[in-house]
């Protein structure tokens, strides 16, 4: 019996973001891995079966990842007059979302959403 494996998870998201396993986001991934465990059907993993799910919680986390980064991209005026701009990239998200979108079908066979999901094809 196999499960996802949180630190194989943050392994991952260190390669897929770019920034190393940095300890800081291993909440970040728990919560992925957890989100991922959540829409499971079986009952048990295969190691194959738990490698796909552990890279799918890798992009999901990497997804929140580019989502934080990019909220700070749009400029923003403190109540003092100052007005900062953040480091964060738009086309990262879109990036991150598409390599998301990829992960989760990779594993269909092994989920169910728990709500009605769209996910248009594009291209």
């Amino acid at each position: 019996m196999a499960s996802i494996d949180t630190s194989n998870v943050l392994t991952l998201f260190g390669r897929i973001s770019g920034i190393g396993a940095d300890e800081a986001y291993s909440e970040m991934c728990s919560r992925a891995a957890e989100k991922i465990e959540g829409m499971l059907t079986a009952e048990t993993l295969t190691p194959e079966q738990a490698g796909r799910c552990e890279y799918a919680a890798a992009c999901e986390a990497a997804y929140e990842y580019a989502l934080e980064t990019a909220s700070g991209s749009a400029l923003c005026m403190s109540e003092s007059g100052a007005v900062k701009a953040g480091s964060g990239s738009i086309q990262s998200v879109h990036s991150a979302e598409m390599l998301r979108k990829h992960a989760l079908a990779e594993i269909s066979d092994l989920i169910e959403y728990g709500e009605l999901v769209f996910i248009t094809a594009e291209g």
